[in-house]
């Protein structure tokens, strides 16, 4: 038998597979399930910002305007933002009472501040710790990328005041100096996700109109995270958490190779079923067996930059690819 426990944001966990933020953990019932399958936490569907200041206006502007009615339209507002918190809160409760593995809140964050009392609801809904999804697009040209990168510090340091549970930050990797500012992050929170996918985009020609291009990652996106997470691994405060493009165990083995605590599935699951998860850690297991690994910590950050004899070659870009006869 081989050890597939981990260890990720202080928090014990019997494999280091997580089932990310998505709607396969929007209900205690399918949570069991992704327990069942053996998932080491999940992280609850995310509560959005944008999405509940979205359902308010709809409903002040189904009703009235501020100015007609101020004192009404204040309370349409806070009994909108109470009751999709309420929501959100009580499944916490639910999955905790329904498994046995840490339960991870997912915050959806574009501003500091608002979020703040949230987290501690959260925290005390039983919460075992708080993914704060961060991203804020560069889309601004006013904005510069330091008021961009003040405003995730903002967000960490806020519900780090607000909570004493663990704290990972999801961000994605458009940063202009990304290794300068995961490092310096990584200091406000306990652990690091990378990288978020968010909506993209796609136009349709005979209508012109913007359509959702895919939605389900493609194995090769892990690429990217790997990369990034080879040449954080041992340098960066806390833990690191691989995301975006793990579909099969395989894929899982090389992110806790790059130094990765912990592996955010999602995709995978919708194509395959939650059951997938079963052989995703059956793989896995195969092969610490086939090359002779007892636990995780034997193998975990074997690949990163830092404990490689050739460290540039994470680094190389365009030259790599005369390497395997691509001109």
């Amino acid at each position: 038998m081989v050890d597939i426990r981990t260890r990720y944001l202080g928090l014990d966990m019997r494999s280091p597979i997580i089932v990310s933020a998505s709607g396969l953990t929007r209900s205690a019932d399918v949570i069991a399930d992704c327990a069942a399958a053996g998932a080491g936490a999940v992280v609850i569907k995310s509560i959005f910002e944008e999405q509940i200041e979205a359902e308010i206006a709809q409903a002040e502007d189904a009703h009235f305007t501020g100015r007609q009615l101020p004192d009404a339209y204040e309370f349409i507002r806070r009994h909108a933002h109470h009751q999709a918190i309420q929501k959100y809160l009580e499944t916490i409760r639910e999955a905790r009472a329904a498994v046995d593995i840490p339960v991870i809140a997912s915050i959806h964050c574009v501003s500091a501040g608002a979020w703040t009392h949230f987290a501690k609801q959260a925290q005390d809904a039983g919460a075992s710790a708080i993914e704060l999804n961060v991203f804020i697009p560069p889309m601004d040209p006013r904005r510069t990328g330091a008021e961009i990168e003040r405003t995730y510090f903002d967000i960490a340091r806020e519900v780090r005041h607000a909570v004493t549970i663990p704290i990972a930050m999801k961000i994605g990797p458009y940063f202009s100096g990304l290794s300068n500012f995961a490092m310096r992050l990584s200091k406000s929170v306990d652990g690091l996700v990378l990288f978020n996918r968010f909506f993209r985009l796609d136009f349709d020609i005979e209508r012109m109109t913007m359509v959702p291009a895919s939605m389900i990652s493609n194995p090769s996106e892990s690429e990217s995270a790997l990369r990034w997470i080879s040449i954080l691994s041992g340098r960066v405060h806390g833990d690191l958490a691989a995301s975006t493009g793990f579909h099969d165990g395989r894929s899982v083995v090389k992110a806790l190779l790059a130094g990765a605590s912990t592996v955010q599935v999602c995709s995978a699951l919708y194509e395959s079923g939650v059951g997938h998860l079963t052989g995703m850690i059956s793989d896995l297991q195969n092969w610490m067996i086939q090359h002779g690994f007892a636990s995780i910590n034997d193998f975990r950050g074997r690949m990163r930059q830092a404990s490689s004899g050739d460290p540039m070659a994470f680094e190389r870009v365009q030259f790599m690819k005369i390497q395997v006869g691509i001109e």
